[in-house]
This record gives C-alpha cells, sequence and structure tokens, in this order.
C-alpha cells in the first residue's frame, strides 16, 4: 500500500453545466500520488490530465485521460515514479457534464522522498 503521508491536495468544483481546471503546482520536487474526479450525476465525459512544464511549452504533454461512461467517478493512479521538478504543474480538464451536473476533482501530491 503506498503511504500518502505528507501528502498535498489541489482541489476545485465546478459550477452547473461549466468545465473546470484545476492546478497543481511544484515548488520542490513532488510525485504525482492520484488525480480525482467525481461528476454530480451520471456523465459521458474525457477528463484530460497534462504535465505543463516549467522547461517550456514544446515540453507539455498528455499524462492521462479518464473517459467516463455514463458514470460519476474516475481516478488515475500513476503506474510508477511521476515526479515533477519545481516550475511543473498538473493541469486537470474536467468538461462540462450538462444541465445541472457539477464536476469536483482533486489532485494529489507528495514531497519527493516521503
Amino acid at each position: 500500500m503506498p503511504r500518502y503521508a505528507g501528502a498535498v491536495r489541489s482541489v476545485g468544483t465546478s459550477a452547473a453545466a461549466t468545465s473546470q481546471t484545476v492546478s497543481s503546482s511544484a515548488t520542490v520536487a513532488e510525485k504525482i500520488r492520484m488525480v480525482t474526479v467525481k461528476y454530480s450525476a451520471s456523465a459521458s465525459v474525457t477528463v484530460t490530465i497534462t504535465l505543463n512544464s516549467g522547461a517550456g511549452a514544446g515540453y507539455d504533454t498528455l499524462l492521462q485521460n479518464i473517459t467516463l461512461s455514463s458514470a460519476t467517478d474516475g481516478v488515475w493512479i500513476p503506474d510508477g515514479d511521476l515526479t515533477l521538478r519545481a516550475g511543473d504543474k498538473i493541469d486537470v480538464l474536467c468538461p462540462s457534464g450538462g444541465g445541472a451536473i457539477t464536476s469536483a476533482c482533486a489532485i494529489y501530491t507528495q514531497t519527493r522522498g516521503d
């Protein structure tokens, strides 16, 4: 079981029928532990998780998609160590679920070495 002691959580909640982007910025080397997303009702959307590199736009990359098909919850846990360097950030784009549906997103990071 992975340790999450000392984990930092970046969160966001959207208004109804509105997309949102939640970001986690690293000030020191940090591991990405987990990204969670929850919609208030069943939605069919693709949530994108992108590395926005502190080295510049040429190094930005799509890390993962979470595809929900008439579902409310999704999670991404990296298969191995994924370390952010100072100046890097993770952007999670949660598209609108439509109607009165809201979304909540959380990005969990942990200082490298914990």
